[in-house]
């Protein structure tokens, strides 16, 4: 019902303080310990503030349809509610926050489903000051009352006692109480009944005394906006996590076997959100590591002291950039540990036959002769060397990998290429060609612009002009002639400079702005046409919508996530950072 709504938005509102007194009770002394997922908020109003404070969010009001978003018939009642509670308490916003949620606030789930139905979500708010509390409530409960009678509501506000304590139903989903300084809200009448419970022991089985909580706020960053628990114990129990640790993906053993080694023999995994300057990080920590895990699976991660993985490749326009650790030598040489005696059947027979289908190489010498690093990278490219422009534009990509035996693979490399694209022939219009890019030869194919291809309506093919070139010890495949002469640059320059690679992640990924801005200019006109219709404004003020959303984009710098496998625990890290 749109007040419940309103109210528990509000009430989620005040997880969104300073930090609380010495003397307010933890708010974790009222979760039960079989709570499988904790979400805790140590500062409310400090992560209000962050929020509504930060550069972006600002920025964001200058964009017309997001304005219309918060001048919205729900926002503005949202507002009015908000002020409503000021009027009556006394106190502004922000105020409130601390006073009503200066302890805390946490989310707390447990996964098993009671009598079959939902699994139990209790919300408990810790106030510092007891006696607004008491009154927030009691205004609460008046607007509630007031909204279910308007609007002839068939679930209607009941108030039971138990254990000497008022608990305040609406049917099936809302239950409310409070307990001396806190607020509880739970989905089902027994999560709040629990959270009541603990009130009244002292917290003796709760959270608040849980090893493995306290131990997880310990791995956790400091001083984080959000910070969240969660029971692998349990969740190993049920699916998905079940099914997914279960193995027998051969694909899914070789991408993450080492993390899914490490979910297995973890007690919990915990996570924070933490505001740094200029950016935010969401950060995810396990208490395990390399310690323990299995030789197979440890061979598949770089070993101690050699490099994670090579550089992040960022030609211009660059959209996305990953770059990872992945050794198909020792997963083939340990395929009898990892696959099970069907797989492992399968895959041998294959590799039999392999020559027939790589150009009479056999899967295991190319397997051999691949390095442990690879990367990829998606860029926007304005130029695609077509007289005849695609009508729907698709961005560049490049896979490029390291090779161990580089006159091996390369030779093997192309004659497999070559006999592909000779097959392809017989289905679409394009000619071989080689050129000189310095001292390297491109192998390359070009798309003929006099031939129409059935199905290719849009042009999509003059996109892609796909070609292959050996740099070094390192192997280019590319959707565009185009990014592969910029490859061989960056890759020739990191060669003649290596010193400058340093300590490097067995995984980084990044996300850029500024190539996501650029390919938007590709679609401005678009943009600009569907801004109009939408939003029914002079063409003016269109330009200004677009121009402003395509600076917004800009300015939100990079994005990057990092994987890496200490002795004894695990990281993975989300790296916000926004642009100067």
């Amino acid at each position: 019902m749109r007040i419940r709504c309103m109210l528990a938005v509000w009430l989620m509102g005040l997880a969104l303080a300073t930090p609380a007194a010495a003397e307010t009770p933890d708010l974790l002394r009222l979760v039960p310990a079989q709570a499988d997922l904790l979400v805790k908020v140590e500062q409310p109003r400090r992560l209000v503030e962050s929020v509504l404070n930060h550069p972006l969010i600002k920025d964001l009001y200058q964009i017309d349809a997001i304005r219309d978003l918060y001048s919205s018939t729900n926002a503005r009642r949202f507002d009015q509610l908000i002020a409503y509670f000021e009027k009556r308490l006394g106190v502004d916003r922000l105020e409130m926050i601390d006073h009503l949620a200066g302890g805390g606030t946490a989310v707390a789930v447990r996964f098993e489903r009671l009598n079959n139905k939902k699994s139990p979500v209790l919300l408990a708010v810790q106030a510092k000051d007891e006696p607004m509390l008491h009154r927030f409530f009691q205004v609460g409960l008046e607007i509630i009352e007031q909204e279910l009678a308007r609007q002839e509501a068939k679930d209607h506000l009941a108030k039971r006692t138990y254990r000497d304590i008022e608990i305040v139903d609406i049917g099936e989903e809302f239950h409310a109480a409070v307990v001396g300084s806190a607020l509880l809200i739970g989905n089902v009448a027994e999560a709040v009944e629990r959270g009541i419970d603990q009130h009244l022991g002292g917290g003796k089985n709760s959270l608040a005394g849980m090893d493995s909580v306290a131990d997880a706020r310990k791995l956790a960053n400091p001083d984080p906006l959000v910070w969240m628990w969660l029971n692998l114990e349990t969740a190993r129990k049920g699916p998905p996590l079940k099914d997914l640790l279960a193995g027998g993906n051969p694909v899914l053993t070789a991408v993450a076997g080492p993390v899914l080694d490490i979910v297995r023999r973890s007690p919990f995994l915990c996570a924070t959100v933490q505001a740094q300057e200029h950016g935010v990080v969401l950060s995810f920590r396990m208490p395990r590591g390399r310690d323990e895990m299995p030789a197979e699976l440890a061979g598949l991660l770089p070993a101690p002291g050699e490099p994670g993985s090579r550089p992040l490749l960022k030609p211009q326009g660059v959209l996305y950039s990953t770059s990872y650790f992945l050794d198909l030598a020792k997963l083939w040489d340990n395929r009898a540990k990892l696959l099970n005696e069907e797989q492992l059947k399968a895959l041998d027979a294959f590799e039999v036959k392999s020559g027939r289908f790589l150009a009479g190489t056999r899967l295991n010498t190319l397997l051999n002769a691949v390095g442990p690093y690879q990367r990829v990278v998606v860029a926007h490219q304005a130029k695609t060397g077509y007289k005849t422009p695609p009508g729907q534009y698709v961005p560049a990509f490049a896979f490029v990998l390291e090779m161990r035996e580089p006159d091996l693979f390369s030779k093997r490399a192309e004659t497999i290429l070559r006999g592909a694209a000779l097959l392809a022939t017989t289905q679409l219009p394009f000619r071989s060609m080689e050129e000189k890019h310095g001292a390297h030869r491109i192998v390359a194919y070009r798309f003929s612009e006099d031939a129409k291809v059935k199905g290719d309506t849009n042009n999509i093919r003059f996109n892609f002009s796909p070609c292959f070139v050996s740099v070094g010890n390192q192997f280019v495949i590319s959707s565009n002639l185009e990014l592969c002469h910029e490859l061989i640059d960056l890759l020739e320059k990191e060669a003649a400079h290596p010193e400058s690679a340093g300590p490097s992640p067995p995984l980084q990924t990044q996300i850029f702005a500024v190539g996501g801005t650029a390919l938007l200019d590709t679609f401005k006109d678009r943009l600009f046409t569907q801004t109009i219709l939408d939003q029914a404004i002079p063409p003016e003020r269109a330009k200004q919508q677009v121009q402003a959303f395509t600076d917004w984009v800009r300015r939100l710098g990079s994005l990057r996530l990092e994987t890496d496998y200490g002795r004894e625990d695990f990281r993975y890290d989300i790296r916000l950072k926004t642009a100067d």
